[in-house]
């Protein structure tokens, strides 16, 4: 349902609300931003000394990430499940997308552009400084308008779905997000808009100064989990990423182990024949190629983003023939063979709208079923076994939010309350063990964890709202009014702090504060601020 008058959808508690705001959105989220379009294509200090390579990278889809601009077509569409009609505008000026729905209507520039075109564009706008994730998609290949990915069975598609620093991560060249918030960036949203040198390199300075091997990240030097690391940070998404104490996703640095900042969990593929977005990693370790190679087969033997050559079918025939030349029958041997075109063909992306994917099992025979995945939620990696029970415990908990599967939260919640005693400062335990008490009807407990929460982090917004939501099932509204109406001085366009405090208000009958509350949210969100 939508809280009245304002579009907004309500959920069973404030917390379900925040924790699929920070969960299960933002991987919808990132669903389409694994192909690139961007102005700033590399480090201007790398070109001096690497020319080519850097007009080669130029020309790849990793370095065409983010723009603010993109040749797309006006267009409209109606999406039939929500009833919803959208419109687009699209000239020099820029990119403007509308929508209307049951008496309702917005319009919001496009501030930046997703995606290289090579399979779709997706949008961001920017309102008060935040980042929010529009609606609509431009499928490049089928050349149409359509709703993005997540979107498809939504009842009230708005542009107020917030874009976290996970999700721009592999998308954007250095997102400057604003301490605790989800989704505020500071004015200039990018240090660089598309994916730079560092991404893959590491940072210059000591190579600028010192130029020589050892001062550089080169991935194809690395020992295996190192050098697969540098990839995977952008083409394994998992199904959840947990990153270790202290840690965010952005501390990630080439050179490194993905394991020493977070943790990537998998599971086993159901998907009916199709492949995942982002899944490439984890369809190349499924195949027999990776297996039998002994780790030596990586990204990098079929994909350089600094050759210049054509990614063509006789292109990565050749990478083929490096291995099985000796070995092809002798109707495998002609040339012009398209060993891609049998081995990976393209599949349809069941988490990716209109688009289809290689895919990366390399499977002898296409009609034969690929080796199974893992099964139950499992660690890519594992981290260090001081963190083991730690990050496995949090997946589970978040991995049965997300599946509704209550007997991973039961064992996920009893890992948690095992190693609380080893992190009794760890804000995303705490968090984690309060929000299943809340779930499980344990408001004092829960309570008493998000207030711990409070004190190391008292300028969040979401940590005010779960420690809301467990006053409100101990019955103190007026408590749980004020840390609300904290929630909303700290980041007035957080949507469950406003849902909440409507909500809380209208139950006591306070229909004027409960109509201010969603005036005051409708305002803010009509305040489009078109980045500049």
């Amino acid at each position: 349902m939508t809280l009245p008058g304002t579009g907004m959808r309500t959920f069973k508690s404030p917390l379900e609300k925040t924790q699929a705001t920070v969960g299960r959105l933002c991987a919808a989220v990132c669903v389409l931003f694994v192909t690139g379009t961007a102005r700033t294509l590399a480090d201007p200090r790398c070109v001096a000394c690497h020319p080519g390579e850097v007009a080669a990278y130029a020309q790849s889809s990793m370095a065409h990430s983010l723009s603010e601009s993109a040749a797309v077509p006006a267009g409209s569409f109606q999406h039939d499940f929500s009833g919803t009609k959208f419109s687009i505008l699209s000239d020099a000026s820029g990119i403007t997308q509308q929508y209307s729905r049951s008496g309702h209507s917005g319009s919001y520039p496009v501030a930046y552009v997703i995606g290289s075109g090579k399979h779709a564009y997706g949008f961001l706008v920017r309102i008060s400084g935040h980042l929010f994730q529009s609606p609509l998609s431009y499928y490049s290949r089928a050349g149409i308008w359509d709703v993005a990915p997540g979107y498809e069975k939504t009842s009230d598609p708005d542009f107020t779905r917030p874009v976290t620093l996970e999700c721009l991560l592999c998308h954007s060249g250095n997102p400057r997000i604003l301490p605790d918030t989800l989704n505020t960036y500071a004015p200039a949203p990018f240090l660089e808009e598309s994916i730079g040198c560092d991404r893959c390199h590491g940072a210059v300075e000591s190579h600028l100064k010192n130029p020589v091997r050892a001062t550089i990240v080169n991935p194809s030097r690395l020992a295996g989990a190192a050098r697969d690391s540098v990839c995977e940070q952008c083409h394994l998404n998992g199904e959840i990423r947990i990153p270790n104490p202290g840690k965010t996703f952005a501390d990630f640095r080439p050179g490194q182990r993905i394991e020493e900042t977070y943790t990537i969990y998998v599971s086993h593929d159901s998907g009916n024949g199709q492949v995942k977005v982002v899944s490439h990693s984890e369809q190349l370790a499924l195949s027999a190629c990776a297996r039998n190679s002994e780790g030596k087969l990586w990204c990098g033997t079929c994909h350089n983003p600094h050759d210049a050559n054509p990614q063509t079918a006789a292109f990565f025939r050749l990478r083929c023939l490096t291995c099985h030349g000796a070995s092809l029958e002798a109707s495998h041997a002609a040339p012009g063979r398209d060993c891609v075109a049998c081995h990976m063909p393209r599949l349809p992306a069941r988490d990716g709208g209109h688009t289809a994917f290689t895919d990366h099992r390399i499977r002898r025979r296409p009609s034969e079923p690929a080796p199974p995945g893992p099964a139950g939620l499992v660690a890519w990696r594992e981290p260090d076994p001081a963190l083991r029970d730690r990050n496995l415990a949090l997946a589970l908990v978040a991995w049965a939010y997300l599946n509704q599967s209550q007997a991973e939260m039961t064992r996920g919640y009893q890992m948690l309350t095992s190693v609380e005693g080893q992190f009794p400062d760890d804000v995303d335990v705490l968090t984690s063990l309060g929000s299943v008490q809340l779930h499980i009807h344990q408001p004092t407990e829960a309570l008493r964890r998000f207030q711990k929460v409070l004190v190391l982090r008292p300028n969040c917004a979401s940590c005010q709202v779960n420690a809301a939501s467990a006053l409100i099932q101990l019955g103190n509204d007026s408590e749980a009014i004020r840390h609300l109406t904290r929630a909303l001085e700290l980041d007035p366009l957080f949507q469950p702090a406003v849902v909440t405090l409507s909500s809380l208000y209208r139950r006591q009958g306070q229909l004027a504060q409960a109509a201010e509350v969603s005036l005051r949210y409708q305002r803010a969100m009509s305040n489009s601020d078109h980045s500049q």
